[in-house]
């Protein structure tokens, strides 16, 4: 039996995919103070319902998430409170950095429109909570089905004391529809992702005309500059043409004017050897 090929597929720049494996760039400028919900924010019934049942998600405990309480298994122990106090600390924290179109903690830069993602760590520090919680937090809800991770590891050009590379690991966290369905919010998000993807698409399709028209004036200009060096080269090209030899004109004018010189004086010379004769 042979085996299928595997093609390489080409991703989007706005696919939150396409984050995990682009090069390392510097990290990007953090915000001076910690952020929270605003009230533009909460009136979205997505987040203000989902902000007030993962922040009290430890007293709606067999109610809401009970997927979580049973990660371990039918026949196993129920998960640690502590998993439902940290979700329920960083549980602002996710809000604020959800993407509702794609249901990814990350963001689109209007810049360029690459995809990017938010970091764990910077999570944690706002959320008050340690990066290794974090992490364990969303390896349960992992477990659990509550969301799905992808992780990617990028070296960097930075060395260590050994002159090893240092190696930056990038986690994409989407959230599942199962997350939203056991928290009682299905029909609610799916009518906020809907309106959300459509904004999306309007903010890529104004960024594809932004990009073109950018590429067209690139064009225009460099259009331009060549027309100019063009016709810089054919004027200098032209006058070249027009001016005669310097070296051979100056020496055929020299030899002339040597010659009518030489002829006057063999005449001057004649004239008076006839007068002394005579």
């Amino acid at each position: 039996m042979t085996k299928p090929k595997l093609r390489s597929v080409t991703l989007a720049a706005h696919d939150p995919h396409s984050a995990l494996r682009r090069p390392a760039r510097k990290a990007p400028k953090r915000f001076a103070a910690v952020r929270h919900l605003t009230a533009q924010q909460l009136k979205n019934p997505l987040i203000r319902g989902a902000a007030e049942r993962l922040g009290n998600i430890h007293h709606y405990r067999g109610q809401y998430l009970r997927r979580l309480d049973q990660v371990h298994g039918s026949g196993g122990r129920r998960t640690r409170s502590e998993k439902f106090a940290a979700l329920a600390q960083l549980a602002e924290q996710i809000l604020v950095r959800l993407d509702l179109a794609t249901g990814v903690l990350g963001y689109l830069d209007p810049a360029d429109g690459r995809y990017v993602l938010n970091t764990q760590c910077h999570m944690a520090e706002d959320a008050g909570l340690s990066a290794p919680v974090v992490c364990r937090l969303f390896q349960t809800l992992d477990a659990a089905g509550y969301c799905y991770r992808r992780i990617e590891r990028v070296r960097l050009d930075e060395t260590d004391e050994n002159g090893l590379h240092l190696v930056r690991t990038r986690v994409l966290v989407r959230f599942t529809r199962q997350f939203w369905r056991d928290l009682g919010l299905a029909y609610v998000h799916e009518r906020v992702q809907k309106a959300a993807k459509k904004r999306r698409e309007s903010q890529l399709r104004d960024l594809a005309m932004r990009q073109l028209s950018e590429r067209e004036r690139y064009s225009r200009e460099q259009h331009r500059r060549e027309v100019s060096r063009q016709r810089w080269e054919a004027k200098n090209n032209r006058a070249a043409d027009d001016q005669p030899p310097a070296p051979n004109g100056q020496a055929k004018t020299t030899d002339d004017r040597g010659g009518s010189v030489q002829s006057s004086l063999d005449r001057l010379m004649r004239s008076v050897a006839n007068k002394v004769a005579g």
